[in-house]
């Protein structure tokens, strides 16, 4: 069931429809749905599976610059190219860290530059997320094709066509766009069969495997939790001052 030919099939089949009584439209319909729901899902596993770089235009003058419109839910890195050569990561502020006026161009450029934020450049430049977007805050902001970077949690790409044979669902369309992983194929064709049964003016009793839907989409999601098994795991301990004796009676 890797291909979009494949996935309707399955669900004709589960349903007991054909082309005419389950057509492709409805199909679609169903399976877009499902599939933010998945993609909401994925998040939890916390491994960057839905994650993106997303390019932009700086603009002279301009300060805001919208969210992608395909984001979901989060950002993860800002990189932009302040003085039209090199990217640097953005770090994030909140305007009430700010203790000086930012009302103004002339305020911003006063206090903010265009280089890297670090111990020796207290000034570097900023981002602060407002009303989903990006307010940047550096020195003066000059016109760069595509020199904006965030990466982000995107959407996958909406499914338009099931006639589609040959191409997994699973590949990414574009160097922007995702595919949805194989391990979630299944259980996104179930949702679209439930769709399906409960869209019915008698609804059709769903199969005790469509049932327990809700925990099989929560297990599924473990399957892609630690992507790397070396991953190297480091823990702290507190200060040697904040221990005290460690669990030790003398």
């Amino acid at each position: 069931m890797a291909t979009p030919a494949k996935f309707a099939a399955y669900v004709r089949y589960k349903t007991k429809t054909n082309s005419t009584t389950f057509p492709d439209a409805e199909i679609l319909a169903y399976m877009e749905v499902r599939q933010d729901e998945i993609a909401r899902a994925i998040l939890k596993a916390d491994e960057d599976i839905l994650l993106i770089p997303q390019e932009d235009d700086l603009v002279a003058d301009q300060r805001e610059y919208s969210f992608p419109a395909d984001i979901l839910s989060r950002i993860k890195r800002v990189e932009a190219k302040l003085d039209a050569t090199d990217f640097i990561p953005l770090t994030e502020i909140d305007i009430n860290q700010i203790d000086y006026p930012i009302a103004t161009e002339a305020d911003i450029t006063a206090i903010f530059n265009n280089s890297q934020l670090s111990k020796g450049n207290p000034n570097g430049a900023r981002f602060d997320i407002l009303r989903r977007a990006l307010y940047i805050l550096s020195g003066t902001i000059t016109d760069v094709t595509d020199g904006l970077k965030v990466w982000c949690m995107t959407y996958p790409a909406v499914i338009t066509d099931l006639t589609e044979a040959t191409t997994d669902m699973s590949v990414d369309p574009s160097d922007t766009t995702h595919g949805i992983p194989r391990e979630m194929h299944e259980i996104w064709a179930r949702g679209v069969i439930i769709d399906y049964k409960e869209s019915k003016e008698k609804p059709i009793p769903l199969t005790e495997r469509e049932l327990v839907y809700k925990t099989d989409l929560q297990e599924t999601i473990e399957t892609l939790k630690h992507g790397n098994l070396d991953r190297e795991v480091l823990g702290h301990l507190p200060p040697q001052s904040d221990r005290g004796n460690e669990g030790v009676d003398y």
